[in-house]
């Protein structure tokens, strides 16, 4: 058997064991699509690291049966500012929650920005804004699944925005 009648089986035997999932492609080109517009705009952002995964408590409240889905949690961090994101599972309308709290609590506008060809329904970026109360949360419900970005700006004048990686929902 030659080197490329292997591969050809190895190729094969992957394509129906593990396939693509349906829309990677199309997602990971709108990431990169949404990075390089980042790079290319003068917009003067901290990027925020992702600093844990976790969906160790997906699914405690709702219990099973109750069309919730699961749930996951997103650390990021930068400097001396956290933030901890909640995503919800789906709801009956196919839509999600995500809860946030930011600490040290802070002014702060949050905009949750869906990226453009994250979805087949998202031809051009959508956006949905929030504040942060006192004690340094904020909650952005209806969220249609796709890619997401979240900006961080602090109403002071001289502060300067966060941004964090995209993540799916």
């Amino acid at each position: 058997m030659s080197r490329d009648e292997i591969f050809d089986h190895l190729e094969t035997m992957w394509s129906e064991r593990d396939p693509m999932p349906e829309g990677l492609v199309e997602r990971m080109q709108a990431l990169v699509a949404a990075e390089v517009t980042m790079a290319l705009t003068d917009l003067d952002y901290e990027l925020m690291m992702l600093i844990e995964r976790s969906a160790d408590l997906a699914g405690t409240r709702g219990g099973a049966g109750t069309g919730t889905g699961t749930a996951y949690t997103l650390r990021f961090g930068t400097g001396d500012l956290d933030l901890l994101v909640r995503a919800g599972g789906r709801n009956g309308g196919g839509t999600t929650r995500l809860d946030g709290w930011v600490v040290p609590p802070a002014e702060l506008t949050v905009r949750a920005t869906r990226l453009a060809g994250s979805g087949a329904d998202t031809p051009a970026e959508q956006s949905w804004e929030v504040e942060v109360d006192a004690q340094g949360r904020f909650e952005l419900t209806d969220l249609p699944a796709g890619l997401y970005r979240l900006w961080l700006t602090p109403h002071a004048a001289d502060a300067k925005p966060f941004g964090t990686p995209a993540f799916e929902i």
